[in-house]
């Protein structure tokens, strides 16, 4: 693995031992793209086994940070923290969506359009953590990152049904409701990517794309709300 590529991956997660398996880094962060034109491999195998470990660092804080919450609602706050909006927000605010290496065929893309793929990097990297350092460094990490997230989403703080706040704003600006259209559906079917367009009255405020096609219309919400709030 690139030396420096390393260090700076370290650093950002604040991991100062060295790694077993420095390979495993370099993997989190390689999009399919990079890895087809490369003969690497990429993060998707170790994104399959992240996922996995941030939902259960995300529903055990939960249960320990609200020791009276009923089920329903601690599913609900594991389903919004560990949802790909809010894991891509992570993966920029820590500076990991800056070290994803991608192919040509991405050179073009947007940050919108890498939303999806900045969420996946989380927990990717995630997995490589845990590989090199072990569960308990990795609950650590995982726990630091997004316990605040969790605390927003119970105190309703952190807001993330994003379809149902861009319908109320395009009610009162427009007077009409947002249409979501499919454009793009790929990969296997255990392992869909769709992409859906949002449009008012016609124009194209956003684009998003999402392993389902619920988080692919979050994520296009999301954007366009970003747009027509000026933020």
């Amino acid at each position: 693995m690139n030396p420096e590529l390393l260090s700076r991956i370290l650093k950002l997660l604040g991991l100062k031992e060295t790694p077993l398996f420095p390979h495993y880094f370099e993997w989190a962060l390689t999009h399919s793209s990079y890895a087809n034109e490369k003969g690497t491999a990429s993060y998707e195998r170790l994104e399959f086994l992240g996922d996995s470990i941030v939902g259960f660092v995300i529903a055990h804080r939960t249960f320990e940070l609200f020791a009276h919450m009923p089920e329903g609602e601690m599913a609900k706050i594991k389903a919004v923290v560990g949802s790909e909006p809010v894991l891509s927000d992570v993966s920029k605010e820590i500076g990991l969506s800056n070290m994803i290496l991608t192919g040509k065929s991405l050179e073009s893309a947007s940050e919108e359009d890498m939303e999806s793929i900045f969420a996946d990097v989380f927990e990717s990297t995630v997995a490589a953590v845990f590989l090199n350092y072990g569960f308990e460094v990795a609950y650590t990490l995982v726990s630091k990152l997004l316990t605040e997230k969790i605390k927003a989403v119970a105190e309703r703080r952190l807001f993330f049904d994003y379809k149902t706040d861009l319908q109320e704003y395009t009610q009162e600006h427009f007077g009409v409701l947002p249409e979501y259209i499919l454009i793009d559906e790929r990969g296997p079917a255990h392992k869909k990517t769709y992409t859906f367009e949002v449009k008012i009255e016609g124009v194209s405020y956003g684009r998003g794309n999402g392993r389902s096609k619920k988080s692919a219309e979050q994520m296009a919400a999301k954007i366009a709300l970003r747009r027509l709030k000026g933020l």
